[in-house]
């Protein structure tokens, strides 16, 4: 969907029908280039019912190069309105009591999307469930085993083993991930 750097700007045809929120406007057709575009002005009218958090967030998701669609806006609303880490059932379900449940398939398709541009990371959580938090870059996270909250922390100290592993393996490490378990502060004092 992105264009590269030698092409011409990216146009691509949709129908306004495919967007409930135009209306029924029949089958008219709509260009939709990266500057200026039909999803621009689809954010842009509804700008002003939009936390700025939201808004940044579909910013970035527009300068990607992707689409802004109104299942995608209300996954960002829902993962910007739940406090600390979460899972794709408790977006589900914040959705549904809303009654702006896209369906389980596109809030996964739309999380997934979110982790490949780095505005998500994804956790693994107890139980096999995957959680995710906002944010991107260089972070680790502890995981209370008895409760599941989740910490973050930056600082994970392996700098120098990973320039070791890299001398003495060939590789180039690139990305590396620390998710450590145990008992927090909390959990530690109610079974103390």
């Amino acid at each position: 969907m992105k264009e590269s750097a030698n092409q011409s700007p990216l146009v691509l045809r949709d129908t306004i029908s495919q967007y409930p929120a135009y209306g029924t406007m029949g089958e008219e057709t709509l260009l939709w280039s990266e500057k200026g575009d039909a999803m621009s002005r689809f954010l842009d009218e509804r700008r002003h019912t939009l936390p700025p958090v939201v808004t940044a967030l579909a910013e970035q998701l527009a300068a990607a190069g992707y689409k802004v669609t109104q299942p995608r806006l209300a996954v960002l609303k829902a993962i910007t309105s739940l406090p600390g880490a979460f899972s794709v059932q408790e977006v589900e379900q914040w959705l549904i009591e809303r009654d702006e449940s896209p369906g389980i398939a596109s809030i996964f398709r739309t999380i997934r999307l979110l982790c490949d541009l780095g505005m998500l990371q994804r956790i693994h959580g107890l139980d096999e469930c995957h959680r995710y938090c906002l944010g991107g870059g260089h972070s680790h996270h502890l995981v209370c085993t008895q409760c599941g909250v989740i910490e973050r922390f930056d600082n994970c100290g392996l700098q120098g083993v990973i320039s070791g592993l890299e001398q003495s393996t060939g590789y180039r490490i690139t990305s590396h991930v620390v998710e450590l378990f145990g008992l927090c502060p909390q959990c530690q004092s109610i079974t103390a």
